[in-house]
């Protein structure tokens, strides 16, 4: 999905549903959330991002370690 600023949301281009910056959908044909994927930090400070590694909401998975990450 794109992200649209003065919207505060994503949208995506295909069918056009929206989602706040959680992932939650609340618009359009979109059955859940948007995956998460996982993400963390390396030992010298750069962002590590695994795709390979998915989490979805509605099992429950966002609370997961990887899931998230504080800055």
């Amino acid at each position: 999905p794109n992200w649209f600023q003065a919207e505060d949301k994503f949208k995506c281009p295909c069918h056009g549903s929206g989602f706040k910056r959680s992932g939650i959908n609340f618009e359009g044909p979109a059955p859940r959330p948007l995956e998460r994927v996982q993400i963390s930090l390396s030992d010298d400070g750069q962002l590590v991002v695994d795709k390979s590694l998915k989490f979805r909401y509605e099992l429950g998975e966002w609370d997961k370690p990887g899931a998230k990450l504080k800055v």
